[in-house]
């Protein structure tokens, strides 16, 4: 009676939260990282996959490798500053660039399904 890893969604998504996690504490950098995960989420979610690699990328992956509770730290500490248009232009950025990365990453993975 053994454990099939082939279909263990468990264990899926957490090889890829483990490599989400180790891939972000090599960037360290919360803007950059964060950008790559969009694109990479938009790319695996539009790839013609079975669910269970989408979960370990999407979920896994991207999910362990852009962390929201870090780019609210990060936007706190601006506030504590007094940065408020740096504060500002991050939360704006951020999310619009991410729109576009997630779009770029939709659009790669179409073309390479076509």
């Amino acid at each position: 009676m053994g454990i099939d890893i082939k279909n263990n969604t468990f264990f899926l998504i957490s090889l890829g939260a483990i490599l989400g996690a180790l891939f972000r504490w090599q960037i360290d950098e919360i803007f950059i990282v964060n950008l790559i995960g969009c694109f990479l989420l938009g790319f695996f979610n539009s790839l013609n996959i079975l669910k269970r690699y989408k979960l370990t990328l999407c979920v896994g992956l991207c999910g362990s490798m852009t962390t929201f509770s870090s780019w609210m730290s990060h936007l706190y500490k601006l506030l504590n500053q007094g940065l408020y248009k740096l504060f500002l232009l991050n939360s704006l950025s951020i999310v619009l660039i991410g729109i576009v990365f997630i779009g770029l990453g939709h659009i790669f993975a179409k073309k390479l399904n076509a």
